[in-house]
């Protein structure tokens, strides 16, 4: 839309309903058929009766309108309720981590020994807990505990105990174990958003606005996530509803 146009009734706080009133009000500026534009007659000249001309350095109709960047959204109370909304505490807390190899059954079908680099083997220790599955059958998984961790000639051997019998005949196993990589800024993995090769989340603000950060994240844990920039101890963040918000959001700011 030109500048130095403007409609005489708009309120003064955006919403998506006046957004799309510039939408519609463009397509019959700028000559865009009426009927092609899917408008129908009454309506289309309803629009351009809204808009009367103004001084050319006014504000355009698009930048009165519409949020910008750095604005918030704002969620009522209501939509917050129906969303379950979920906001989580970007804290200083302990993230685990998967470490994953693979090893060898004894013949028993309870133990399974694998062999880790040093950088890996620093993060396992006796009692922490093992997935282990066969290749041929990942949709079998046997709880298993780290039972011994053994330097052995420049290697580390550790050795995880199945809580149960093995039935597969395959005599190589894949083992995760949950290890501690240690205490850091995070914030919950679903709280975060990728988009365009960048990780954001949604910070809660008063009065139920929500406003995008551009975060740096560091180690991925089983369940949180580091943050290396962008974030503060003590913020909320939106764990449960955050898609709906960044919707809204990429709506009132396309």
């Amino acid at each position: 839309m030109k500048a130095g146009l403007k409609t005489r009734l708009y309120d003064p706080l955006p919403t998506v309903e006046a957004d799309l009133q510039v939408r519609l009000a463009d397509l019959v500026y700028n000559g865009t058929d009426m009927h092609r534009a899917l408008l129908p007659l009454p309506a289309a000249i309803a629009i351009v009766m809204l808009m009367v001309p103004v001084n050319a350095d006014a504000q355009s109709v698009r930048d009165h309108v519409r949020i910008t960047p750095d604005r918030s959204t704002m969620v009522s109370e209501k939509q917050a309720t129906e969303l379950t909304l979920t906001v989580t505490e970007a804290s200083i807390r302990p993230i685990q981590i998967w470490v994953r190899t693979a090893g060898m059954i004894d013949p028993s079908k309870k133990t399974v020994t694998a062999f880790l680099p040093a950088h890996e083997a620093a993060l396992v220790k006796a009692g922490q807990r093992v997935r282990a599955f066969s290749p041929e059958s990942r949709s079998r998984m046997y709880q298993a505990t780290v039972s011994r961790v053994t330097p052995q000639d420049g290697r580390t051997a550790v050795t995880a105990t199945l809580n149960g019998r093995a039935v597969e005949a395959s005599t190589r196993y894949v083992l995760e174990i949950v290890a501690e990589g240690g205490e850091f800024l995070s914030v919950p993995n679903e709280a975060i958003l990728e988009t365009g090769g960048t990780q954001m989340v949604y910070v809660q603000q008063a009065g139920g606005n929500y406003v995008p950060r551009d975060i740096r994240a560091g180690m991925r844990g089983e369940l949180f996530t580091q943050v290396l920039e962008g974030l503060a101890a003590g913020e909320q963040v939106v764990t449960i509803g955050s898609f709906f918000i960044d919707a809204e959001h990429k709506l009132k700011n396309p």
